[in-house]
């Protein structure tokens, strides 16, 4: 029990941290036990039989024999305490005798003890004594299943109305974030956030300034919710607060948070920065030290390198078998990946039942329903869809509260696939309804929007931060020198009068010396006008950039606008009017993307043309559907253009994939979409080819053709480029034009050797 005690108050540390003065360290034991035998004086010896008391109470570890110290003094104590009629602390040793009986497992007499001493606190009138007793209580038995009904005491509720009533806002805040995170616990997600929010308000009145454990919670919240643009505001406010109050205390556990958010969005580079953070803070953590090892396995695992991570962690286990159940969880949750991935059935088994088995036994009940998901996958990788499907519905038999959203998504696309393999049509429709409709109410247009927005205004926020902290330092660089120039000519004024006093024949030694010292202090101004000019010329270079890049975000955020107007007027038209629209839609994106690529990226005049080429045909496969038998492969050479090229090009390639994706399969004709983009030199081709029924008619550089041909022609004359047709097998469009001389020097992964365009399969 004290294990599961000592986890608890390390979870709410900032608000136990009051009893740490209660506990002595070892070497000032002996001396009070001295000093208790020498002394006679009974409140000397009062304050010393509390204090000793508390400190075999709380002191580490489950052994007995200090559970019978803390009795024996603490008995002493109240005896000496009704006497003297110090009914304070009477009162307190009362509340501590009651924690030795929690500590020693008698929950039935400890219920008795602590009400006890809560109805001596309030006959008192000290409130705050008793409310310190509920939350003593809440603590104790926040994850406990015992049958004493400590766990209907409901300790935070009466702290709340006791501190409520003393008017200590800080107490008050406190326990509605205790609420909050018991009700996250539970499932209660909409009573936990309207808490949370509750406890953020009054911390801000009164000016309180650790508001990021608040904020992590938050964000767990709306992360389990699936609001994940909430999520992603409230963790980008964590990391901005501990940033302020300098309190990484706990940064592990925030890293890992804002994390989680950026992998619920598929944002996979943003979350391994904030796991590589909680990596480095972790490892100085002894108490972390099966969390950051698993994670690196997980890295591993990611990175194909099942073997090796399977050696390293039967190897860790070896060497510190793990004690604790979340330990335990840890450990054989990586055992049955690895074994999964390597093909060893009969082990992955095992150790996957294992994992539901700790899951259980730990205090957090939203492991049972991953464990369940991880259970049912296995099962359905291997077709033993009966299991499958036993265990991927107890996913969905756990609470919704409970079970993070991602979680449930997954069990619920997997039930699709498991009934559609086994011939359950209507159960597969069901489930695959559910799935769409919890997709849809999480992902929309307008929350994309503005989580991208909230990342734009974290980056702009963290850069002016670094702005700000470099601007400081250099203020106290140019402050340190001031002060050493100040010490320099005092101490020159000194000398020259010992000089003057003591030295009369050395006078003309003495103007030489002023003479250089003056020549020092104009080289020093100098030397202060070079740096001063250094800074205002490296200021304005990262204005410059910022203003660039704030260009390119408004651009893109006006043909986002004009996206949305054509998107609107689609609503009121039909046919070819509506299909000009559309067309538009995506001739103005092509444009977009490219803004949007320069102002993320670092360099703001070049555009990575890999990123960009997939993320647009991505969006285009996106548009019309994909249907199921087309294929889309690509192979892009990593490069880099600028925008005078990148956009012509970008609009070829709309062009003549959204043709393909139209018409080159009618009937549901199956086939393939092949995009390629290479360079040799200064000369760059672009093929998009599909072996679908080809272009009709024959295209002739003399006879007019479509507008999109025609565009794709004048475009290609844009880059001083040429476009050829061969619609011999399909349609396959050839580009080739020269890269501008200003970007060559800029375009990455090119041979200095001329190679032939050619393209793996």
């Amino acid at each position: 029990m004290r294990k599961l005690f000592t986890t608890i108050i390390l979870l709410f540390t900032p608000y136990l941290n009051a009893r740490a003065h209660a506990i002595l360290l070892a070497d000032s034991t002996h001396q009070f036990l001295s000093d208790l035998k020498k002394t006679n004086a009974d409140s000397v010896r009062l304050k010393i039989l509390v204090k000793l008391g508390s400190y075999y109470l709380y002191k580490p570890g489950e052994i007995k024999s200090d559970l019978d110290s803390a009795d024996l003094f603490l008995d002493q104590a109240k005896e000496l305490s009704a006497k003297l009629k110090l009914y304070k602390i009477q009162n307190k040793v009362c509340f501590l005798k009651a924690e030795v009986l929690c500590e020693r497992g008698d929950l039935s007499k400890a219920r008795r003890a602590y009400l006890d001493a809560i109805d001596n606190y309030m006959r008192s009138g000290d409130k705050e004594g008793a409310a310190h007793v509920w939350v003593s209580i809440a603590f104790r038995n926040m994850f406990l299943t015992d049958s004493t009904e400590l766990r209907g005491l409901h300790g935070f509720e009466h702290a709340l109305n006791l501190y409520r009533a003393v008017n200590d806002k800080e107490k008050e805040a406190d326990m509605l974030k205790y609420l909050g995170d018991r009700h996250y616990q539970q499932g209660k997600l909409d009573e936990a956030e309207n808490e949370l929010l509750e406890a953020l308000s009054i911390y801000k009145s009164i000016g309180y300034k650790k508001l990021h454990y608040t904020y992590d919670l938050l964000t767990a919240v709306s992360t389990k919710k699936g609001n994940f643009n909430k999520a992603l505001y409230y963790g980008h406010e964590m990391i901005k607060s501990m940033q302020a109050t300098a309190d990484t205390v706990n940064a592990f556990n925030l890293y890992v948070r804002i994390g989680t958010v950026y992998t619920s969005l598929n944002e996979f580079d943003k979350s391994k920065y904030w796991f590589d953070k909680a990596l480095i803070k972790g490892a100085k953590d002894p108490g972390l030290f099966y969390s950051v090892n698993t994670s690196l396995f997980a890295i591993m695992i990611k990175n194909g390198k099942q073997k090796e991570a399977l050696e390293l962690l039967l190897k860790l286990v070896k060497k510190r078998p793990p004690i604790q159940d979340a330990d335990k969880y840890l450990i054989v949750r990586k055992l049955a990946e690895c074994y999964s991935l390597l093909g060893k059935d009969a082990l992955a088994e095992k150790y996957y039942k294992q994992e539901i088995k700790f899951a259980k036994r730990t205090p957090w009940r939203n492991l049972d329903p991953v464990a369940y998901r991880e259970m049912g996958e296995f099962y359905f990788s291997r077709k033993r869809y009966v299991p499958a499907r036993f265990y991927l519905q107890k996913v969905l038999a756990v609470p919704r509260g409970i079970s993070d959203v991602g979680t449930v998504l997954r069990s619920y696309l997997k039930l699709f696939k498991t009934d559609s393999a086994t011939g359950n049509y209507l159960s597969a429709i069901k489930y695959y309804q559910e799935y769409k409709t919890l997709t849809d109410s999480i992902f929309t247009i307008a929350k994309a929007k503005q989580i991208a927005q909230l990342q734009l205004q974290f980056e702009q926020d963290q850069k002016v931060q670094q702005l700000e902290e470099k601007g400081k330092l250099q203020q106290a660089e140019l402050q340190h020198a001031g002060t050493v120039k100040n010490f320099t000519i005092a101490g020159a004024a000194l000398l020259f009068l010992f000089l003057v006093m003591g030295y009369r024949r050395y006078r003309q030694k003495q103007k030489s010396n002023l003479l250089l010292l003056a020549q020092q202090q104009k080289i020093n101004l100098i030397n202060q006008s070079l740096q001063l000019t250094v800074i205002e010329k490296d200021t304005l270079l990262i204005e410059k950039d910022w203003l660039l890049k704030e260009i390119n975000h408004r651009v893109k955020n006006n043909l986002h606008t004009v996206i949305s107007l054509l998107e609107s007027q689609a609503a009121y038209l039909e046919n070819d009017a509506l299909k000009a629209i559309e067309i538009s839609q995506h001739r103005i994106y092509a444009m977009s993307l490219i803004h949007q690529k320069l102002y993320q990226s670092e360099d703001i005049k070049m555009i990575d043309m890999y990123l960009y080429i997939n993320e647009f045909v991505q969006y285009l496969a996106d548009s019309f559907g994909p249907p199921a038998n087309v294929r889309v492969k690509s192979v892009i050479q990593p490069s880099k253009l600028s925008i005078s090229q990148a956009i012509p090009l970008g609009l070829i390639l709309n062009e003549a994939v959204t043709n393909a994706f139209k018409y080159a399969f009618p009937d549901s004709k199956p086939g393939e979409i092949f995009i390629g983009l290479k360079q040799a030199d200064n000369i760059m081709e672009l093929v998009i080819a599909d072996d679908g029924i080809g272009i009709r008619q024959q295209i002739d550089e003399n006879e007019p053709n479509s507008l999109g041909i025609e565009l794709m022609k004048g475009l290609t004359r844009d880059i001083k480029g040429s476009i050829t047709f061969d619609i011999n097998i399909g349609t396959k469009i050839t580009v080739i034009f020269a890269v501008d001389s200003l970007d060559r020097t800029r375009i990455t992964g090119i041979s200095s050797k001329r190679s032939s365009f050619e393209y793996e399969n």
